[in-house]
């Protein structure tokens, strides 16, 4: 159970202590704190066991959550929206698993959902049928026999390895439709029940993973519209994501009458894509030119370092700190001055966004020296003030004093 898991079970326990009460012992009394105390701990239950495949961020665990598929990943979907009693006595309408995902992050004492309402609907994997099928939950009865046919505490102890030799299944979805779900390995697959008799012969998981590694990330978003072209010349034009994997599956209709066709489309260039800049708390765009500085840009941007201007002067530890204001300077010998750290983040990123409109913009910032740093001195009990000349001094000053 990860620490989130833990606390979000804490939390709902310490809420059953301090639900109100009547001081009445009448039966019936009794009997409504009983039931409030069964509904509560369904909710919990529910709660508890959904935050157990999310990280403290709201994104999926990788190893929870192998198909993408909520389903068969976690073992049913709540079909929104879906209203819930919130402990300041109000009702809120969820729209979305994000939105239910967000506000159980950031409960707190005064904030949290206290109740949910019947009757709502879940989506579930007939394992008889190889069918997703709608269920309707009418009352906490329902819901708690949904739970336990889940059987989460068995589920414990199944690790799998991270083998990536990917399998495919196929099941029908709510609407009759064939589906097909990629496993990474036979191992996952055997854990929704599926056996090597269920595999299919051929897994083609290019074109099941066209849309996840490019329009499924944390990272970017594509800027509609965008074109596609394949080596015949061929062209799709998409006004928005959902347009697009709609115009994929009616190609695939219109020109595959086998499992070997290939989709080869690929993007045309140049190409937007949009980022959530962190220091400016607002959407930024960046233009891709090719291909090549698409990989480029994912393999140094998207895995969320996002240190090319700090490198050289972002001397992060608790032996020091930098005494502010400091300026940096870049190859160009633009000066920016910040006054704090989050002033000179947010300085540096808008110098980005206003000269940089391709990814070649390589312009790194460094400490302008002689600057000041503070420490707090044992021996002599108080914050102690060095002037540091040059990057030669700054880096032997870190190696000397700080681990």
């Amino acid at each position: 159970m990860n620490i989130l898991h833990k606390k979000i079970v804490l939390f709902a326990v310490l809420c059953c202590f301090f639900l109100p009460f009547s001081c009445d012992n009448n039966e019936e009394s009794t009997l409504n704190n009983e039931n409030n105390n069964s509904a509560n701990e369904i909710l919990t239950r529910s709660m508890s066991e959904l935050m157990g495949q999310f990280d403290a961020e709201g994104d999926a665990y990788y190893s929870e959550n192998p198909t993408g598929n909520m389903v068969l990943d976690f073992c049913f979907e709540f079909i929104f929206p879906i209203d819930f009693e919130i402990s300041n006595n109000s009702t809120e309408t969820v729209d979305s698993l994000g939105e239910l995902v967000e506000i159980l992050i950031q409960s707190n004492d005064d904030y949290y959902i206290s109740n949910i309402l019947y009757p709502f609907e879940v989506l579930i994997f007939d394992e008889d049928n190889d069918s997703m099928e709608v269920l309707i939950i009418e009352n906490e009865e329902d819901f708690n026999n949904l739970l336990d046919d889940c059987e989460f505490d068995s589920d414990e102890d199944n690790s799998c390895y991270e083998i990536y030799e990917p399998v495919c299944v196929l099941i029908t979805d709510m609407y009759g439709e064939d589906i097909i779900i990629v496993y990474p390995n036979d191992c996952y697959a055997a854990h929704d029940g599926f056996t090597s008799e269920d595999f299919l012969d051929n897994c083609d998981v290019d074109n099941g993973n066209y849309e996840g590694d490019l329009f499924y990330n944390d990272c970017f978003d594509i800027v509609y519209p965008i074109t596609l072209v394949n080596s015949e010349g061929e062209t799709i034009t998409a006004n928005s994501e959902l347009e697009l994997l709609d115009l994929i599956d009616q190609w695939f209709e219109d020109n595959c009458n086998n499992s070997d066709c290939e989709f080869d489309f690929g993007l045309t260039f140049p190409l937007t894509v949009e980022y959530y800049s962190e220091n400016t708390q607002q959407a930024e765009t960046i233009t891709i030119n090719s291909e090549e500085e698409l990989e480029e840009y994912i393999e140094e941007y998207c895995d969320f370092d996002n240190d090319h201007w700090e490198d050289d002067w972002d001397y992060d530890d608790d032996c020091f700190e930098l005494v502010y204001p400091i300026s940096v300077i870049n190859s160009n010998g633009d000066v920016i001055q910040g006054n704090s750290e989050e002033e000179l983040m947010i300085l540096i990123e808008q110098w980005y966004s206003e000269n940089c409109n391709s990814f070649e913009c390589d312009n790194d910032f460094e400490l302008v020296y002689p600057v000041s740093v503070e420490f707090y001195n044992e021996e002599l009990e108080e914050t102690i003030v060095v002037i540091i000349e040059s990057e030669e001094v700054m880096q032997e000053y870190f190696e000397e004093f700080c681990d």
